[in-house]
């Protein structure tokens, strides 16, 4: 397994992300991870790559609208 710092969209007051590698069975896997704090929340998305940078907003418009 392996880990490489990723560029973390600025929506928050903190925010990071990372892109893990690992494989299994000779196949090769990737899987982000972005967290961002708002407040006193932090909202944490994991997937694929695509599907997290597509979903993230999304998800942070639900914390915020329940706030």
């Amino acid at each position: 397994m392996g880990t490489h710092e990723a560029t973390a969209p600025d929506l928050g007051d903190e925010q990071w992300s990372q892109l893990l590698t690992y494989s299994v069975g000779g196949q090769r896997r990737v899987v982000k991870q972005t967290a961002v704090r708002t407040g006193n929340v932090v909202v944490v998305v994991s997937g694929s790559p695509g599907l997290v940078d597509a979903n993230l907003e999304k998800a942070l418009a639900k914390v915020r609208a329940a706030d």
